[in-house]
């Protein structure tokens, strides 16, 4: 049998794309009431419930915001509702070429990340990525979960140093959710060798805080691609090997 195709979207869909191609246009915004549940109800000739649930999903995505008493209102465009937004997307979505862009994408981007922060970290600054560096190495090699997020934090201290508000916007969700990858890809390496594993990330980072320390840009960028490099290749063998990782 044929499958059905150009199936038609629901009645809440409908009103969603229809609101949201308004909000899109600038007939509402932010900061704007929309029409009432029951102005909505005339406006697209349905019922309460459809609009209440299309109200829902907007809500969900960040779009709107409801007020209890006062209405819905068009969310007011800011850096951390914008990154709450990104991060829910990223939440909810974990298959494995999720996983393996996330890290394409910080290669793309970590390495001018590492060469800025060489050229403006402080004393500060390298007292912090000590701090976390010392942290790793006392972490227990059974406690993955505290092991991803000093690892993160490693990474989310070089990228503020930069002192770049976008960057912070556009990365923090993929920081986010690197934890989370980890945990789920290495709770069991395939090699089995924790200890090793660890030895490695450690030795990258060593790497990259004396490449700042000394504040070499070129060095910084070289050793960040090498770790980077190494983790994509970590991160692919480990789904090949037990590809519901990225599902779990």
């Amino acid at each position: 049998m044929f499958q059905q195709i150009g199936k038609k979207p629901s009645l809440s869909q409908q009103i969603v794309d229809e609101i949201t191609r308004s909000i899109r246009e600038g007939k509402y915004l932010p900061g704007q009431q929309i029409p009432t549940e029951n102005a909505l109800c005339e406006i697209f000739n349905v019922s309460r419930t459809a609009i209440r649930e299309a109200i829902k999903i907007l809500s969900a995505r960040g779009i709107i915001e409801v007020k209890k008493g006062s209405g819905a209102f068009v969310t007011e465009v800011s850096v951390q509702n914008a990154s709450e937004i990104l991060n829910m997307f990223f939440e909810l979505s974990s298959d494995t070429d999720l996983i393996l862009q996330t890290i394409e994408t910080r290669q793309l981007l970590e390495p001018q990340i590492v060469r800025e922060a060489a050229e403006k970290r402080n004393d500060k600054h390298i007292q912090l990525l000590e701090k976390n560096m010392l942290a790793m190495q006392r972490c227990p090699l059974g406690q993955k979960k505290k092991e991803a997020e000093l690892d993160n934090e490693f990474h989310r201290i070089l990228l503020t140093i930069t002192g770049n508000n976008v960057l912070e916007l556009l990365l923090s969700p993929v920081f986010s959710l690197m934890p989370k990858f980890k945990v789920n890809v290495f709770a069991k390496p395939a090699d089995g060798d924790l200890e090793a594993e660890k030895t490695n990330m450690l030795q990258h980072h060593g790497n990259i805080l004396k490449a700042i320390t000394v504040q070499d840009p070129d060095a910084a960028e070289m050793a960040m691609r090498k770790h980077l490099k190494d983790t994509w290749k970590n991160y692919q063998k480990s789904l090949i090997e037990n590809p519901k990782a990225s599902k779990d």
